[in-house]
């Protein structure tokens, strides 16, 4: 009996110290936050690769003190690997304690990019393409 009433104690013991010791609300971290503002309307907006929402967003965006990137994605079922982690074109920011950073964000650029990215891509599918019958090319000369 005296072994359950000391493993009881114990538990709440560590019970209660874990809640007091806890994080008191998901703020307890310093934070800052992040304007966005663009000229189109239904522009997804990501932030360190996570969807935040589309444009326009009217509140600033709380975000926790440090590095942060922030894009633009195409969102494309046909081609989704375009949808890929950050890029060259990525805004970094740094976020400040009790700071607001104001980002503009350029569609123009967001559909440049796009169409260069469609480039590369089947650029890359032709020089794998002949690269492959170059391999079977050599293959079959040293089968001879």
């Amino acid at each position: 009996m005296i072994y359950f009433m000391l493993k009881k104690a114990i538990y709440s013991t560590y019970f209660f110290g874990a809640i007091s010791l806890s994080q008191g609300s998901i703020f307890d971290e310093p934070y800052g936050f992040v304007s966005i503002e663009s000229d189109s309307i239904n522009i997804p907006i990501y932030i360190d690769g996570d969807l935040i929402g589309h444009t326009p967003i009217k509140k600033p965006i709380p975000l926790i003190v440090g590095n942060h990137y922030i894009d633009i994605k195409p969102l494309s079922i046909s081609r989704p690997f375009i949808q890929g982690a950050q890029t060259d074109e990525s805004k970094n920011i740094y976020i400040f304690k009790n700071d607001t950073v104001s980002i503009v964000i350029n569609p123009f650029a967001f559909e440049m990019r796009s169409k260069k990215m469609i480039k590369e891509r089947i650029y890359s599918r032709y020089i794998g393409f002949w690269l492959g019958l170059l391999m079977v090319w050599q293959l079959w000369i040293v089968a001879s």
